[in-house]
């Protein structure tokens, strides 16, 4: 994927959105995240999204994917909303992950509140109330990537909604086939 200037970021952004939304309400989500710079962010230091903007990017690229398997899949979900809200702000908690450097960024060591998925799902509670499949597949993205005391919890959110184990999907079809 090429990549593209904020403006065309949040293009994409809105484009997306108003499948779901009326625009006041994508404007005050527009608000929140630009305020977090999640245009801007990257979305690691050295893998998927290692640039300005690739937080965007990448979350973006989930959403369509997740979208996609929504429709091949036949997924059904609880609103409408929740593969556009889950694929867009699973990784929310990038966006003060990673410092500019001269060579690139580095983790930033110097966080008050670090963690992926529940850090995620608290970022977002902040703006949005979100359903417990919501909350369930935003925490559980990163799959069997997370601990492996963990697994259990996992495979009892997949049980509970199989959508979990679809995001994790999304997740890894955008950055390891799309290198988003």
């Amino acid at each position: 994927m090429a990549k593209l200037t904020k403006k065309e970021r949040v293009q994409k952004f809105y484009d997306l959105f108003k499948n779901i939304y009326e625009t006041c309400y994508i404007d005050r989500l527009y608000d929140e995240l630009n305020y977090r710079e999640f245009f801007t962010a990257p979305a690691s230091t050295k893998y998927h999204g290692a640039y300005e903007g690739g937080l965007f990017d990448h979350s973006y690229e989930v959403t369509l994917c997740l979208l996609e398997l929504t429709k091949k899949m036949g997924l059904k979900w609880e609103y409408a909303r929740s593969p556009y809200i889950v694929g867009m702000l699973h990784d929310l908690c990038k966006c003060d992950q990673y410092t500019k450097t001269e060579s690139g960024y580095t983790y930033n060591t110097d966080l008050v509140l670090p963690g992926h998925g529940e850090k995620s799902v608290m970022e977002i509670g902040k703006f949005l109330i979100l359903n417990e499949e919501e909350i369930l597949c935003i925490r559980w993205h990163m799959g069997a990537y997370d601990d492996k005391e963990k697994w259990n919890s996992l495979g009892k959110a997949i049980e509970k909604y199989p959508n979990v184990l679809w995001t994790h999907t999304a997740d890894m079809m955008a950055s390891r086939i799309k290198g988003v």
